[in-house]
């Protein structure tokens, strides 16, 4: 009997043993199935930029992409999927590395830099630049406040409590490339970690050790970020919807991070083509509704905006749909069709004055333009919008010289004899 018991008992622990296991290892991932880039800034540029260098010759892109190393092999080993853009002293376009981000279908998208002055060695301060206005890009916003808050607890500059989180509007006006063209699909920062033309703070990014503390900051941020859930929205329309119908409700349905419906009362936004509409929020079926506007336009874009309640905002990612006048408009796929269409009704028009073709006309040789804008007749098309214009103006007896000389001018410059 006592030996049945002491079986069951071994049993039971080798089980128990088992399940704890188990537990472990979800705990030692808390970031499993979270797809992350990471982007060291730059590469190979030794050969033609003499700005990214300190004054004892460490030069930007190899600190960028110590760190870029080190976080890489944290975030992996907690679970995180990360793609890096570049794993060696490269050069990477800007363009591309934006769409390796949005390819790995990323969760948020880090840029590690390091930055430079020309004119005033003393300056050393983090800093971390997220894309456009806060407004419209609340999550992106979110983590990097988290980030230029651990930099500036945790790590050496010159100007200790300096530092902040800014758009990088600030930088150029429509903004950095990489942030701009990965925003519709992820939240992402541009982090600064320092600057590299400061006597002393060349010295700690020289340091393989402070390269270890700088990768554990954007660590320790990238956890805390994730730890509080992230929030998002699903619109409710098929996708198989040729076009929506704007005198209908929309839905979005909600969740907070953790399966839930629970947010921040007041904090729900739905913006139709950057303006806001009328929306209700119904908590216990976690669905937003709006009312969308009427609009003329061939395509309308919504944005739906909240918080959770541990503070994380749902990234605004766009919902963009064909409007009825938009699906009726692009009646073509293929220039050349639009184009010999075009062709049949200028016809009509030109040698029996048939108004009711001419608008028709006009459509369809835009629409081979927009369609393929270079084309091998696309000249062609452009005279003969020029001469329905002209034959429009006759026939209704309506002022269109603006669009007439709109036209003239779009020709002569843009397609020289």
């Amino acid at each position: 009997m006592s030996q049945k018991f002491a079986l069951i008992l071994l049993v039971m622990l080798v089980l128990s043993a088992c399940v704890g296991t188990q537990s472990m290892l979800v705990e030692d991932q808390p970031l499993k199935g979270i797809n992350i880039t990471i982007d060291p800034g730059h590469g190979a540029t030794q050969a033609y930029d003499s700005f990214r260098i300190g004054q004892t010759g460490e030069r930007e892109e190899w600190i960028n992409l110590r760190v870029a190393k080190i976080l890489s092999r944290k975030l992996t080993l907690a679970g995180a999927n990360v793609l890096m853009t570049r794993t060696k002293d490269r050069d990477v376009s800007l363009g591309g590395r934006a769409s390796m981000a949005s390819g790995h279908h990323s969760d948020l998208f880090v840029s590690i830099h390091h930055n430079g002055s020309v004119n005033d060695p003393s300056i050393d301060l983090p800093i971390v630049y997220f894309h456009g206005s806060g407004d419209m890009n609340p999550a992106s916003v979110d983590f990097a406040k988290i980030l230029i808050d651990s930099m500036r607890a945790e790590m050496s500059f010159q100007q200790q409590r300096a530092g902040a989180v800014y758009s990088d509007h600030l930088i150029f006006s429509s903004g950095t490339s990489v942030l701009r063209n990965t925003i519709d699909d992820m939240p992402g920062v541009i982090g600064e970690g320092g600057f590299f033309t400061n006597p002393s703070g060349e010295g700690r990014l020289k340091s393989k050790a402070y390269n270890k503390l700088e990768a554990e900051i954007y660590y320790k941020a990238i956890l805390e970020y994730f730890d509080r859930g992230i929030p998002s929205a699903m619109c409710l329309l098929p996708d198989s919807l040729e076009y929506i119908d704007l005198l209908r409700p929309i839905e979005f349905e909600l969740d907070d991070g953790f399966g839930n419906t629970f947010f921040v009362e007041n904090t729900f936004k739905v913006l139709q083509d950057g303006v806001p509409i009328q929306s209700n929020w119904d908590s216990n079926s976690g669905i937003l509704t709006a009312t969308p506007d009427s609009s003329l336009e061939k395509s309308v874009s919504f944005q739906v905006f909240a918080r959770n309640l541990q503070g994380n905002a749902i990234h605004p990612i766009p919902f963009k749909f064909l409007t009825k006048a938009g699906y009726e408009w692009f009646i073509h796929e293929k220039w050349f069709e639009a184009f010999d269409e075009a062709e049949v009704l200028y016809s009509q028009v030109i040698q029996n004055n048939a108004l009711h073709n001419l608008d028709s006309a006009l459509h369809l040789y835009q629409l081979s333009l927009e369609i393929q804008i270079v084309h091998p007749k696309a000249r062609i098309a452009e005279e003969k919008i020029l001469a329905l214009l002209i034959k429009k103006q006759a026939l209704i007896e309506d002022d269109l010289s603006d669009a007439i000389e709109a036209q003239q001018f779009r020709i002569r410059e843009y397609y020289p004899d």
